[in-house]
């Protein structure tokens, strides 16, 4: 039987009075109780509520919360995803409520839940504060949730090996998971990264391995779930070359849940393919708009020379002159986030290689106004 002992407290030392009530930084009961139908959660908001408010409420104080009988370690795990769910929804995170998430899975795995204790001796081998001892109990734990074969052991070891760049061992551990697992939410993200894997890290990509996971990940996640969208653009990249009517359908679906690539995706393959210019730039406008994409500037300029619209082509290169020059203006600044700057240089490239490519174009577009 394994048993958890908690780790060090994840809790931040927030006093119980400055903290604001749980109610307060909920959102209201209807949307609850959507998210716990939709999450099959065994027990109501009514049962629910109280029991939240006495962890919230004892979160400094771990020793003083009190669990009813009823309530399994499965019924806490449902309301550490609701608790997600919300987040994903409000695209917002409160302190108090991530805490109140972590202290979530401590309760959960004190009451013997499989999912809770290995999602602690994964955090536990993740800290770069550990001890032995933790390290020790956590590999302990870890072995018996393995000779158990409980599903999420699988898939956090493929994530740890992923992580740390092992990726055959990766892929050895999520097949293992989804053998065990495979219709659940966190099957479809396990079904995407076996595509994504099989798509872009061998030599030669194995396209029929990587369609075949793909489908699958659209095929048991939510359609509004990362992995699933993320599923429908490169299954769009697949059959860019041979059914490109396929990667529209797909390509259209990730960007109606507003998926960035997919805006430049759309607008070339109607430029290229489908040589539908105006529907082209309707789809680089929005990459524009919604994300600042340089590709899709570029798209939009080629777009306007082969309608022969000198004017918004001018306006087009216009831009792309300004994005150039503030791109120089910042090279001497030593503030720039390392994400942000990689994103600079990026398009830096992109500019340069546009302006050394379509010198005619450019040429043609300054002779309309002179």
């Amino acid at each position: 039987m394994i048993r958890q002992i908690r780790y060090a407290s994840t809790v931040a030392a927030t006093a119980t009075s400055s903290r604001p009530t749980l109610l307060s930084v909920l959102p209201s009961k209807r949307t609850i109780n959507r998210i716990l139908f939709d999450n099959n959660a065994r027990l109501t908001y009514k049962k629910m509520i109280p029991v939240l408010t006495n962890i919230y409420e004892n979160l400094n104080t771990p020793e003083k919360i009190s669990i009813p009988q009823f309530v399994q370690g499965s019924d806490l795990m449902d309301f550490k995803k609701m608790l997600s769910t919300i987040r994903k929804l409000t695209n917002t995170t409160n302190k108090n409520l991530v805490n109140l998430e972590n202290e979530l899975i401590e309760q959960s795995a004190e009451l013997g839940d499989l999912d809770a204790i290995t999602l602690l001796s994964f955090e536990t081998l993740a800290k770069s504060d550990k001890t032995m001892e933790d390290t020790k109990h956590a590999n302990k734990l870890i072995k018996e949730l393995v000779e158990l074969k409980h599903p999420l052991v699988f898939k956090m070891a493929g994530d740890l090996a992923w992580s740390k760049n092992a990726h055959v061992q990766a892929i050895d551990y999520w097949k293992q998971f989804i053998e065990l697992e495979p219709t659940s939410e966190l099957s479809s993200q396990v079904y995407f990264n076996l595509g994504y894997y099989y798509f872009t890290f061998l030599t030669k990509p194995d396209l029929v391995s990587s369609k075949l996971y793909f489908e699958k990940s659209i095929n048991v996640g939510d359609i509004n779930d990362d992995y699933t969208i993320k599923s429908h653009y490169y299954l769009g990249q697949l059959y860019v070359d041979n059914n490109p009517k396929v990667s529209k359908y797909h390509w259209e679906i990730s960007s109606s849940k507003g998926l960035k690539e997919s805006y430049s995706s759309l607008g070339f393959l109607e430029m290229n393919v489908f040589n539908n210019y105006n529907q082209a730039i309707e789809w680089f406008k929005l990459g524009t708009e919604l994300n600042n994409d340089m590709t899709c500037y570029i798209g939009m300029f080629d777009c306007n020379i082969l309608l022969k619209n000198w004017k918004s082509a001018n306006i087009t290169l216009a831009k792309i002159y300004d994005i150039k020059d503030k791109i120089e203006n910042s090279k001497n600044r030593k503030d720039i986030p390392e994400s942000i700057q990689s994103s600079i240089n990026y398009n830096k490239s992109v500019i340069l290689t546009f302006l050394e490519t379509r010198k005619n174009d450019i040429n043609l577009v300054h002779s309309k106004f002179v």
